[in-house]
């Protein structure tokens, strides 16, 4: 059962409408969760294993691309379905990343749970439609809007961050690739890629063990940081 305390932090009323008519053997499955600011709550290309129902707080929808850039196109609040799109399309991976902008409260539910519950609920199945139908209408007014940012830039101010933050001459970063694009938003391909570049530009040294920078390497990656802003 779920942590009554997070429930009583939820205003929404028609969240906690929402939350009342979940059916009581799949409520009894389900979770809250509080997420902090800044925090990846899906992954993209991620296998769907969960549903989230985003109760409180504001998202937003990030979106990674070949072209090595980062394309933030949307933001959500509550009343969302993240997970419930794709499971509509009979897909089994997120579509995009979201990451949180405000400290969110989410409900976690089961997706073989949720899956049950929408086929025998036309008024959830009417609302998740709707939610789904709001996005893309709102997206395509939103069109030529976006914000976009090169994965390696976002990178480097997070390396930067790191750096500043040890108040040290040289810091090692013993992250794995994986856990860096958890971190960021995106995958940890983009991550490997970008680092490749940094380090064929000595701008860091890495290897399995680490990605050690230097005090001179930060003020070269400060540089850098400013070339990619003023392109």
């Amino acid at each position: 059962m779920y942590d009554n305390s997070l429930y009583k932090e939820i205003e929404n009323k028609k969240v906690k409408e929402f939350i009342r008519n979940i059916p009581r053997h799949i409520k009894g499955n389900c979770n809250f969760k509080c997420i902090e600011k800044d925090k990846i709550v899906v992954l993209k290309e991620h296998e769907i294993e969960k549903i989230y129902i985003h109760c409180k707080g504001k998202m937003i929808v990030r979106n990674e691309f070949e072209n090595g850039f980062i394309y933030d196109f949307a933001s959500i609040e509550p009343i969302s379905y993240i997970g419930a799109m794709e499971i509509m399309a009979n897909k089994n991976i997120y579509s995009s990343t979201l990451q949180t902008m405000t400290n969110s409260i989410i409900l976690e539910m089961d997706k073989f749970d949720f899956i049950e519950w929408i086929n025998n609920d036309h008024k959830l199945t009417l609302d998740v439609l709707h939610f789904v139908s709001n996005q893309m209408y709102e997206q395509s007014l939103k069109t030529g809007e976006v914000l976009a940012y090169p994965a390696i830039g976002i990178l480097i101010n997070y390396l930067i961050n790191v750096f500043e933050r040890s108040n040290k001459n040289e810091v090692v970063l013993k992250k794995t690739r994986e856990e860096i694009g958890s971190i960021l938003g995106f995958s940890e391909r983009t991550v490997n890629r970008n680092l490749k570049i940094l380090k064929d530009e000595n701008l860091v040294f890495a290897d399995r063990r680490g990605i050690l920078i230097t005090e001179e390497q930060c003020e070269k990656l400060y540089k850098k940081l400013d070339s990619i802003k003023n392109k």
